[in-house]
């Protein structure tokens, strides 16, 4: 069975609902996610990062169009399914309160003085926050078509889109982030000040792919001599700025992949019995995780379904042995699987919705207010059309959404047809929309228990879940025939 009421991961000691809950065990990673992988335009810029910083990082070129030809590469990156990517490099200052050689983590991306988008990092940790003495807020950045050199064009700029910073790639950056489902960020150096002209010579001494010419320098410093001592200064003020930002960008690894959930990007939970878990349990977790572009799923074994009279034929620590194997073996290229006890350790039944109250308690960017459906419950459609079963259904839903897959004897017309009845009626007018475009899947379970007692083993069984199997007698197993 797919998700009945099951689901989640949790906290410290408490009472839920009038529940006792007890002490919380930390999720257990099955599979990690993929690192981050940093995008610096300029040759200086990735060598100052690989300097101070431990991500992986490629070059991309300056410029909007340098950027797009970059993510159209996702062949080539080091990293192919990175959980996060970040831009990092040096932005000029727009603001007075915006220190040159300072270095910020970006909060929105400013399109015009209305528009912008916000960074997948709806919810930060210390270190990636600006220091309570700064005089600016949150930061924003504008992308600027070409350098931005004189201090009449960074007020207009300022004037015209309240930004703080200026550089030319970070539209094109968070475009081409969310149009690839990846969460995104932004981290800049501070090269040049509000009120420092830039040697007009500077935007053509880099080449196309981001490299400093060297020739160009040299000649242009013999036609200005002058030129030499305006970018001295420029240099040292660039260096200190990438090695902040490098810290920085750096610092944004540590972030936890549950942390980059949105409704974009949803926490997926996929709870049930388990009992056992096949191989058909993984694939769709991951047609799911694909589907979604979920950076995190929880795996949440069932204590006591609420539907059901009786207890799973397996115990709670075999099931959670069972799927440490089964899930241990995900494909390369999700996002990262955690294994969660919480329904195990919490006595009585386990009722999706107090379970999902809990995790929103501990992860309060997961707002449904400000952002619905940053949690989804992956649930089989026969599961579904009973939804209205289920304990506190309304409140459910308001807090998490469903991802439905169709189980036969369904078919996909047949459950379109009911979540369109179901959002007529039931004042969730996006209803629709959350029938996953997957294959019919059948989770028989009980099928297997019955050929395990049967004396064979069943296909769709990973040879880890077969070993728990077998190492603790379960299902019949090895028992009088």
């Amino acid at each position: 069975m797919i998700a009945a009421p099951p689901l989640l991961s949790s906290c410290a000691a408490a009472t839920l609902g009038g529940m006792a809950v007890a002490p919380h065990a930390p999720d257990e990673i099955l599979k990690a996610a993929e690192p981050p992988l940093v995008f610096c335009p300029l040759g200086f810029e990735r060598r100052a990062f690989m300097r101070f910083g431990k991500l992986p990082v490629v070059t991309t070129g300056p410029g909007p169009d340098a950027i797009r030809r970059a993510f159209a590469k996702r062949d080539a990156w080091p990293v192919r399914n990175p959980r996060l990517v970040i831009l990092v490099g040096l932005a000029g200052a727009l603001d007075p309160g915006v220190a040159v050689g300072q270095a910020f983590a970006v909060g929105r991306v400013a399109f015009d003085s209305s528009a912008a988008v916000r960074t997948s990092l709806a919810h930060r940790g210390p270190a990636l926050e600006t220091d309570a003495g700064d005089s600016v807020g949150p930061i924003s950045v504008v992308q600027a078509e070409t350098p931005v050199l004189d201090a009449e064009s960074k007020a207009r700029l300022r004037a015209s889109t309240g930004a703080q910073l200026v550089d030319t790639e970070s539209r094109a950056f968070a475009t081409c982030a969310e149009a690839a489902g990846l969460a995104w960020a932004i981290v800049r150096g501070v090269g040049d000040g509000v009120h420092d002209p830039l040697p007009p010579e500077v935007p053509g001494f880099v080449d196309g792919c981001g490299e400093t010419r060297i020739g160009r320098v040299l000649a242009a410093i013999a036609r200005r001599p002058a030129l030499a001592a305006e970018l001295a200064p420029l240099a040292r003020a660039s260096r200190a700025a990438m090695r902040n930002a490098s810290f920085l960008a750096d610092a944004h690894a540590c972030v936890p992949a549950i942390e980059l959930c949105s409704s974009r990007r949803p926490l997926l939970l996929f709870g049930g019995s388990f009992d056992p878990p096949h191989e058909r349990h993984a694939t769709l977790l991951a047609g799911a995780m694909r589907a979604l572009r979920a950076p995190c799923a929880l795996v949440m074994p069932a204590a006591v379904n609420p539907l059901k009279t009786a207890l799973p034929p397996a115990d709670a620590e075999a099931r959670l042995a069972m799927c440490r194997a089964a899930f241990a073996g995900a494909p390369d290229g999700l996002g990262e699987i955690r294994l969660s006890r919480l329904e195990i350790d919490r006595t009585g039944p386990s009722y999706t919705v107090r379970t999902i109250e809990e995790l929103l308690d501990r992860h309060p960017h997961l707002d449904p207010a400000r952002d619905p459906g940053a949690i989804r419950f992956l649930v089989g459609s026969d599961a579904m059309r009973g939804i209205e079963r289920w304990h506190r259904w309304h409140d459910l839903l308001r807090l998490a959404r469903p991802a439905v897959v169709v189980r036969p004897p369904d078919t996909r017309a047949g459950v379109e047809a009911f979540l369109a009845e179901f959002a007529g009626y039931s004042g969730f007018a996006d209803a629709p929309s959350w029938l996953l475009d997957l294959p019919p899947v059948d989770l028989a379970s009980t099928e297997i228990r019955a050929a395990i007692a049967g004396g064979t083993r069943p296909d769709g069984l990973s040879d880890g879940v077969w070993r728990e199997i077998a190492a603790r007698g379960l299902y019949g197993f090895g028992g009088d025939r």
